[in-house]
């Protein structure tokens, strides 16, 4: 009876969803786990002969999705571990999540196998892994310098100078012909020539040779390879996998290896010149953070970095190709437009898919009363493309950002925080602002230069590989654009 109850207060707009919320929680007890919806499952292999056919881990994204459409805008679900895995898609039952069940020391859910490698090789990782007291005195050090008001005048320039650098070498490129860039690799290298910028700051001192240029496109190589073994490890059994040593394991390891190295070997060569640099490295050193603990936190950061800024600029760039008129419209000139642009691919393929959170104590999350240490994940992929949340859900309109566009009127629904791609709350993205900088001047610099079309024969669908990426290579034709006369 009350699971019927609770699953009809989902069929309709969002405020009616909190308004019978708020009479479910006062006027009966809150509700147990068990009462959260489920789908059928076979004794002891539960829900994974279904969860192979979607297709495993790279298609986690769709599978969580079509629960949500057969179960509601909650549900829970064994998915290759022993506990239930509560998902909520609802975007009032999300911000409460993230802004008020979190706690002081917010936890998430990390992959296992960054875990067991950890523990196995006693390699202290950086702000991603810590938790506790650790973790928020480092991250109130790093909120001061990336995330208060007025920090994106600092980050300008180091981002805007290595994007020129960039857009010097594609116009080269696009002089005499048009040409294809192998996209993903070019904005993972990008994405890690910004941050290490960004840590150097105006002055650069990282000398750049043939060998650094070897060995920092064998980082960004290795630091893609990571999400993508990992996402081949899901639902398997990580320590027998690592005790019979199998080729998955090894490939896992042998990139964690390299990108570790590789980022501290640079972080240490930063800090080598730290006295003659402006950047956060030398920011971090003059709060008396020690240089163990930089390298930790900022070798973490570059390996971090490549995800949000190069997936959603290839996914920006996509969509902008299926889409003339749009590209038409928006003058990259102007950052508010393109920022509208920005958004909209990343309600469309968020670089995160799921947002978690691991309850620190007994919480009430809607009509549920659940117990400290159950997970809990956001699916921000479905509530960025539900009809109820967002009106034609699965067009892409940039224009339904702009409270001012004549046009917006016509969107019924607009639900602004049901898109979370940098999540909400004291353990949000810390790279928020760094990214959307370098994103909107990315994408603006290419409109500014360049016309591109798409030569992917097929419809582009999207991968979950930690982060949600393209299921086959984005292949865009540049040709440099002509002058006005």
């Amino acid at each position: 009876m009350h699971r019927i109850r609770y699953q009809s207060l989902f069929k309709g707009n969002i405020l009616y969803h909190k308004s019978i919320s708020n009479v479910v929680e006062c006027s009966t007890p809150p509700l147990t786990i068990e009462y959260i919806p489920r789908r059928k499952s076979l004794p002891f292999i539960g829900t994974k002969l279904e969860f192979i056919a979607a297709g495993s881990g790279t298609k986690l994204h769709e599978y969580v999705d079509l629960r949500h459409k057969q179960l509601g805008t909650i549900f829970r679900e064994k998915l290759g571990g022993s506990a239930d895995l509560v998902f909520v898609s609802d975007p009032m039952l999300m911000r409460t999540l993230l802004l008020s069940l979190e706690g002081k020391y917010p936890a998430h859910i990390l992959p296992e196998p960054w875990l067991l490698y950890e523990k196995l090789y006693g390699s202290k990782r950086g702000l991603f892994f810590m938790n506790g007291e650790e973790w928020l005195e480092n991250r109130r050090v790093l909120n001061k310098y990336l995330l208060k008001e007025g920090s994106e005048k600092w980050l300008e320039n180091p981002v805007k100078t290595t994007i020129a650098n960039f857009m010097i070498k594609w116009r080269k490129e696009a002089e005499n012909r048009n040409f294809v860039p192998d996209l993903e690799s070019d904005f993972y290298r990008l994405s890690i020539d910004v941050i290490i910028a960004v840590m150097i700051g105006n002055e650069s001192t990282l000398k750049t040779n043939k060998h650094s240029e070897v060995l920092l496109s064998m980082f960004a190589e290795s630091v893609k390879k990571i999400f993508q073994t990992t996402t081949k490890l899901y639902g398997l059994p990580i320590s027998l996998c690592q005790k019979l040593n199998v080729k998955v394991w090894r490939e896992f390891k042998d990139c964690v290896d390299t990108s570790l190295a590789l980022a501290h070997k640079i972080v240490g060569q930063i800090l080598q010149n730290k006295q003659h640099s402006s950047g956060l490295v030398k920011m971090l050193s003059d709060e008396n953070i020690n240089d163990s603990d930089i390298k930790k936190i900022v070798g973490d950061f570059i390996i971090a970095a490549g995800d949000t800024t190069s997936y959603t600029s290839l996914w920006s760039l996509y969509l902008l190709s299926k889409h003339k008129s749009t590209v038409d419209e928006y003058k990259p000139e102007n950052y508010v437009s393109v920022h509208y642009l920005i958004k909209e691919s990343m309600r469309l393929y968020p670089v995160a898919p799921f947002l978690t959170r691991i309850l620190p104590k007994d919480s009430v999350l809607g009509p549920y009363k659940l117990n400290a240490g159950t997970p809990i994940i956001a699916s921000i992929y479905t509530s960025g493309r539900d009809e109820r949340n967002f009106s034609r859900a699965n067009e892409f309109l940039p224009f339904r950002w702009d409270r001012n566009d004549p046009r917006k009127k016509d969107l019924t629904n607009h639900v602004s925080f049901a898109s979370l791609p940098f999540a909400l709350g004291a353990r949000s993205c810390i790279g928020k602002k760094l990214a959307m900088l370098q994103m909107t001047e990315l994408i603006s610099q290419i409109m500014t230069n360049f016309d591109f079309k798409c030569m992917n024969k097929n419809e582009v669908n999207a991968n979950t590989s930690q982060v949600l990426v393209p299921s086959e290579d984005i292949k865009l034709s540049f040709s440099l654009k002509k002058p006005i006369i």
